[in-house]
């Protein structure tokens, strides 16, 4: 891949820097300070990630721009939180369970998940589940409903109604794959890379330690 071909909106977080940067994803990512949003141009890209921890004010003010590229074709994947100023979903919060798998290893927070999807197509149960940011209590009414907790409430949903395709969840995969806290997010990072570019990655993700001034020596 000559050039990447996915836009990362980045604001300063660590997370999203050393993901995009890590030699496994960075010939696929670009990462695309969130100030500078206004001024890029989108249609270079296939795809535009908006990760967990965002700038959303900023990005309220750049709807016209996201929903332009949607409806040039483009895929648009929003991850964690979201607001409504952008965002034709209601998003609300709801406490965090990181430690489901030792209290309660068979109970986990997703509940249901539409595996026949290209993301999750060939993924473990526990690789499509870890922990979710809130829920969805209000999708557009042409939205695909693609994973649900065990109350019921939407926490992956997709759309082609806005001429490209909008996928939102309120799990955090980029986020949890650069702080390397969750190690199986291989499986479903690289699937959802292949989603938004065409190609999958390969091999284990791993932080370039010189890019941080530092190295083994």
């Amino acid at each position: 891949m000559k050039n990447p071909e996915i836009a990362l909106v980045f604001n300063g977080v660590w997370s999203h820097y050393s993901f995009a940067m890590s030699p496994k994803y960075s010939s696929f990512y670009q990462l695309v300070y969130v100030h500078d949003l206004p001024a890029t141009d989108l249609s270079a890209f296939k795809s535009v990630v908006i990760p967990f921890q965002s700038n959303h004010a900023v990005l309220g003010s750049c709807r016209k721009q996201l929903y332009d590229f949607l409806a040039g074709g483009g895929k648009l994947f929003v991850e964690g939180d979201s607001s409504a100023t952008w965002l034709d979903a209601v998003w609300e919060d709801r406490p965090v369970n990181n430690y489901w798998w030792v209290t309660h290893p068979d109970q986990p927070p997703v509940t249901a998940t539409d595996f026949t999807h290209p993301v999750y197509q060939g993924l473990m149960p526990r690789h499509a589940c870890w922990h979710t940011h809130g829920a969805y209590t209000r999708v557009p009414d042409h939205a695909r409903i693609l994973q649900r907790n065990s109350a019921g409430e939407i926490i992956t949903w997709e759309t082609d109604a806005y001429g490209g395709t909008l996928l939102a969840t309120t799990l955090d995969p980029i986020v949890e794959h650069g702080v390397q806290q969750i190690t199986h997010l291989d499986h479903y990072v690289d699937r959802l890379t292949a989603w938004l570019c065409g190609a999958q990655p390969e091999g284990a993700f791993a932080i370039d330690e010189a890019d941080y001034g530092r190295s083994w020596n």
